[in-house]
Formats: C-alpha cells, structure tokens, sequence
C-alpha cells in the first residue's frame, strides 16, 4: 500500500457495519493548473483577500482610512484564510456505509452533500474497473517541462502514465465508484474487506 492511498482512504470496522471514507473516487486525467499551482490554500488566501479588500472599500466610504483601518483589514485576511479552507474548500469525501441490510453511499462536501441508500438485495455487483490514461501531446509535455525547469519549478507527476484501480458497486440502474487507487492490490484488499460486510 503507497503511503498517499493510506492518507486518501480509512476504513473503520465495527460489529456488524463496516465504513469506507475514501478521499479520492474519481479517476481523471487531472490538469496542470489543478496539480501544479491551483490548492485550497491559494483559493482561500484569494478569498481572503477579498474580503479584506471589502472592508477597506466599507471603511474607505464611511471615513479617511487611518492606519487601524488596515490593522483590522490585515486581521480579517489573516482569520478569513483558515476559515476558508475550513468551510468552502474543504475537501469532499465519499463515505459508504455497510450496516446490516443497507448500503449507504454519502457525499461529503460542504455544499450540497448527497446521499443514496440501496439494500444488499440490490447489489449486482463488486468489482474494480482499470483505467489508464496516457499523455496526449508528448511535445507539449516537454515544452512545459522546460519553462518550469527554467523558472526553478517541478510539476509533480505532469506527464506521466496514470493507472487506476476503481473499486465500483453496481446496483444495474446505477454504477458508484466508492474508491479510487492506484495500487491494485491495496484496492483488491478494500474490496474483500467491503465484500466479507455484504455476504
């Protein structure tokens, strides 16, 4: 088991009911703005800002700023960040749920969460689907290479083969991937874990 599956997923067993929360359960070729520059962090410190930036303009309108005005327009960017990160940018994860007779599948985001709950009868299906995606245009890749190297930057995993192991339910009218890794066996031994609640 890779160190970042650890970290992405946990699996909490009691008796009776088994809980998978999985951070990643999405395969997707991503992109370098996501990868490489875009995080939580950088939006939250861009909603900051703004709203420190509002809080001037609100102070400018009602008097002359001072130097207080910029103290408070500081503090409110520096308490803003975490909430941020904290309220609209925490990262989302899928919980699925074995207890008893049911399956429940929930999507945990700070807005509009869902949830899905199906009985065991239901079920199909267990599997893992494979999913391999393979860079498209090598001499873009290169290219991008070079100018990061030559601003002192790495891209970490741009242009390389992504392999995929997606751990899927399948209920016939409705297809969920609950986990998505990149180590085969590690997805394998979820699986059994998962399958040992449902029989």
């Amino acid at each position: 088991m890779k160190k970042e599956d650890k970290e992405r997923y946990s699996l909490t067993l009691e008796e009776g009911r088994i809980t998978l929360r999985a951070y990643t359960f999405r395969a997707e070729k991503g992109s370098v703005l996501h990868s490489g520059i875009f995080s939580p962090e950088l939006a939250s410190s861009f909603v900051a800002a703004v709203v420190a930036v509002v809080v001037l303009i609100v102070f400018a309108f009602a008097t002359k700023l001072r130097l207080y005005h910029y103290i408070i327009a500081a503090l409110v960017f520096g308490i803003v960040i975490p909430l941020a990160r904290l309220f609209i940018f925490k990262e989302p994860y899928l919980e699925t749920m074995i207890d008893g007779d049911y399956i429940t599948i929930s999507l945990k985001r700070p807005l509009l969460g869902k949830s899905i709950r199906r009985t065991k009868k239901e079920l199909k299906d267990l599997r893992i689907d494979y999913k391999r995606f393979e860079p498209e245009n090598p001499d873009a890749i290169a290219f991008v290479e070079k100018i990061a190297a030559q601003h002192g930057t790495v891209i970490p995993g741009f242009g390389e083969v992504k392999e995929f192991y997606d751990l899927v339910l399948d209920f016939g009218d409705q297809k969920i991937t609950v986990l998505t890794s990149e180590d085969k066996e590690d997805a394998e031994n979820v699986m059994q874990k998962l399958m040992d609640y449902i029989k």
